[in-house]
C-alpha cells in the first residue's frame, strides 16, 4: 500500500470506530480496526507535515520512540 492508501483506510477504520463507539457494538470489531491501523502505521511511508505523518496520522515523537 503506498502512503494515500494507508491514509484512506485509516480514515475509513476511524469512521467505523466511532461508529461502533457510538452504537455499543463489541469490542473486538474495535480491538480489531485499531490492531490493523497500527499494522498500516508500520508500513507507512510516513511524510511528516507538522509533526504528523500525512498518511497514517502518527505524531513524529511517537514514530521516533518507536524507531529510536
Amino acid at each position: 500500500m503506498n502512503g494515500p492508501e494507508i491514509h484512506d483506510r485509516i480514515e475509513e477504520n476511524n469512521k467505523k470506530i466511532y461508529a461502533a463507539l457510538n452504537k455499543f457494538i463489541l469490542t473486538d470489531e474495535i480491538n480489531n480496526l485499531m490492531r490493523e491501523n497500527e499494522e498500516l502505521r508500520m508500513v507507512c511511508p510516513h511524510d511528516f507535515k507538522e509533526g504528523f505523518c500525512e498518511y497514517c496520522g502518527i505524531p513524529i515523537e511517537l514514530w521516533e520512540e518507536k524507531n529510536g
